[in-house]
């Protein structure tokens, strides 16, 4: 998504937009670095098989699009082209969860152009900015938050939708290097871990159309937004 230039929000905002520590989800703490971690916990499933699709469903904006143009498999890492834009969307939906996705941008991209997400509990019908929760992949601002039409208590409500800064600076790894989420939603809560480093927590997260759901259910995607982006290792644990 677009750099929002949080750091022109009036500070009691970015205050609001970091939940306190009590709000964690769980007691959960990444090892030191996750990057090529496997996944060992009860309901583990690999959400990318790294052949094909198996799993996932393309959208992208143009409608004449070739859906095979936007997508390759190559040394083990699924490469989407970032244009036409669109994503890539789970064909199940998931709750309760701990999401773990490797990206890198291939190397030489330019950080002004590398653009794409991870969003979480998506609901209702594909469009280009789908209803759910984005985890941001824009250099420099992994671990942003962007909830459309998902609620994100606290959080400043700018342009529409709730959008949370990071709560730390940026641990992210040189372009052409790989870096790990790891994402976790129980019950109306979620947290973002980028390079084993908390950048984002809430508590009391609800969908605008059904704001009583617990837990929160929705789909799995990966964006095209722009720029050549790569994605491996991605996995859940799914506990209900």
């Amino acid at each position: 998504m677009k750099n929002l230039l949080f750091a022109a929000l009036p500070a009691a905002a970015l205050l609001l937009a970091a939940p306190p520590a009590s709000a964690a989800p769980g007691s959960w703490r990444p090892a030191a670095d996750t990057v090529g971690e496997r996944p060992s916990g009860p309901g583990a499933a690999v959400l990318w098989n790294g052949r094909d699709l198996q799993g996932w469903s393309v959208f992208l904006q143009d409608p004449q699009a070739d859906p095979g143009r936007a997508w390759s498999v190559a040394d083990g890492a699924l490469r989407l082209t970032g244009r036409p834009y669109g994503y890539l969307r789970s064909d199940r939906d998931y709750a309760n969860f701990h999401l773990h996705v490797e990206w890198r941008y291939p190397a030489g991209t330019a950080a002004k152009s590398a653009n794409s997400g991870v969003f979480v509990l998506v609901h209702g019908k594909n469009a280009i900015w789908p209803q759910g929760v984005e985890c941001q992949l824009r250099v420099g601002e992994a671990g942003q938050m962007i909830g459309t039409e998902v609620v994100l208590p606290g959080a400043p409500f700018l342009k529409a939708k709730w959008r949370a800064p990071a709560l730390h600076p940026s641990p992210e790894r040189p372009i052409g290097q790989w870096n790990a989420y790891d994402i976790r939603c129980f019950g109306r809560a979620i947290e973002v871990w980028v390079n084993s480093v908390l950048q984002n927590r809430f508590e009391g997260v609800t969908f605008k159309s059904d704001p009583q759901l617990r837990p929160l259910r929705g789909a799995i995607l990966l964006q095209l937004e722009g720029a050549p982006i790569e994605f491996r290792n991605i996995w859940l644990e799914d506990s209900g």
